[in-house]
């Protein structure tokens, strides 16, 4: 409890600056544009939607580079620049009058001005901060998704139904700013440095890590990065067909939308729940529990008549695995690698995320296009899950450096 009396303040802006940030307001606030962007412009939802994963993409060059800026210049100051970028690229996306190559050069635009509210930098100073409780400071950062992904569909609904797309866009880009940047200016920071030569001493960085370079050449770099792809794939792919899906199943759309907010109060609770643990378990052990969930419900969607307990039971285990998903490799970066340079490897890993977050959602709703049905996509997405289980045991014991109880909380960068 010492390490939450000492730095809860910085973990209150880094949840508020994960809530705020662009993998959080684009992820759960697209849906509701796409109707109104559509029947304006004519364009179809693929169209819509390729700006998407454009952006995504994107993240296989920007996720690395933030990383590296955050940790030679101060998480800090990234995260500002972020979430002010962020704002302004949700502005300059209300403008567009109907022309699609702006449209996706806009989310590229997007992608680069926001990368610094990535949860590359949120967890950066948290994984430093906390040692003996890392897992639960990571799931309270990251529940700031879920957080948001509760609060932003009836804010984004409203302010479209009231005063069309164009103000929701800036209402949200500016409102999030508005929201985060005073917390992360007040409390993103180092810890004042004490007066005493003694406690002086005892906060010297007591960090370990490897360089990305090291990491690189080491498998569970491999591995952590096949398994972000993996399994964002079959998560992001899920949820973004997720009404089409139930539909197909028979289930009507008040149902469904009643399954979306149970699954989207499930992934809180997913991330403070996987956050405990591997607080104490070996944490790849709690992945593999965390991912035959949705194994078992895809069986269970893919079975005979879709029950009204089979649909509550499917909703939670997307939501619990949607939770543990970034938690999970956000805290396996830090113990197999270190925190000496976390924001650099964890840039690297992150970048699988961005492309399979990026492709999951063409690729499932083209397959079942293609297919005549979920069915063949779903079966699929079993065995991959099968593979991420194997990939999780994979990975091995802790580096002996990671086992070594480190002696103080204390933070590493200048800001």
């Amino acid at each position: 409890m010492q390490e939450f009396r000492s730095g809860w303040k910085l973990l209150l802006a880094a949840a508020v600056g994960t809530m705020c940030g662009l993998m959080t307001i684009t992820n759960y606030s697209q849906g509701f544009f796409v109707g109104p962007v559509t029947a304006e412009f004519g364009w179809s939802k693929a169209q819509f939607f390729l700006g998407f994963t454009v952006m995504m993409v994107s993240g296989l060059v920007t996720a690395p580079i933030v990383g590296s800026l955050a940790d030679r210049y101060g998480a800090r100051r990234l995260g500002v620049i972020g979430l002010l970028g962020h704002a302004l690229a949700y502005v300059l996306i209300s403008m567009n009058t109907g022309s699609l190559l702006l449209w996706y050069a806009s989310f590229v635009l997007l992608a680069v001005m926001a990368a610094g509210s990535l949860p590359i930098v949120w967890t950066k100073l948290v994984n430093v901060w906390f040692h003996a409780d890392r897992g639960k400071a990571i799931g309270i950062t990251m529940a700031g998704t879920g957080v948001g992904a509760f609060i932003l569909p009836p804010v984004v609904e409203g302010i479209i139904a009231s005063h069309g797309w164009r103000a929701a866009y800036q209402a949200v880009g500016i409102g999030a700013a508005v929201l985060s940047l005073p917390l992360v200016l007040a409390f993103f920071r180092n810890r004042p440095a004490s007066n005493d030569a003694a406690e002086r001493r005892e906060a010297q960085p007591q960090q370990w890590g490897d360089t990305p370079q090291q990491a690189m050449r080491k498998r569970q770099f491999w591995v952590l990065g096949a398994l972000m792809f993996l399994t964002v794939f079959v998560v992001v792919g899920i949820l973004s067909n997720f009404e089409q899906i139930l539909e197909s199943r028979g289930l009507d759309r008040a149902t469904i939308a009643g399954l979306a907010a149970l699954l989207g109060a499930t992934v809180v609770l997913g991330r403070l729940l996987v956050g405990a643990l591997v607080d104490r378990y070996w944490a790849p052990a709690v992945g593999m529990v965390f991912f035959t969930l949705p194994i078992v419900a895809i069986v269970l969607l893919r079975g005979g008549d879709l029950t009204n307990q089979a649909a509550v039971f499917m909703a939670i285990a997307m939501g619990l695995a949607a939770g543990a998903e970034l938690d999970l490799l956000s805290y396996l970066t830090s113990r197999y690698f270190g925190t000496a340079n976390y924001g650099a490897i964890f840039g690297r890993v992150f970048a699988f995320f961005t492309v399979g977050a990026g492709i999951a959602p063409p690729v499932f709703g083209g397959v079942a296009d293609a297919s005549g049905g979920y069915s063949t996509i779903l079966a699929a997405s079993i065995g991959i899950l099968v593979v991420c289980i194997a990939l999780f045991g994979a990975l091995g014991r802790y580096p002996e450096a990671a086992r070594r109880r480190p002696l103080t909380p204390i933070t590493g960068e200048s800001v």
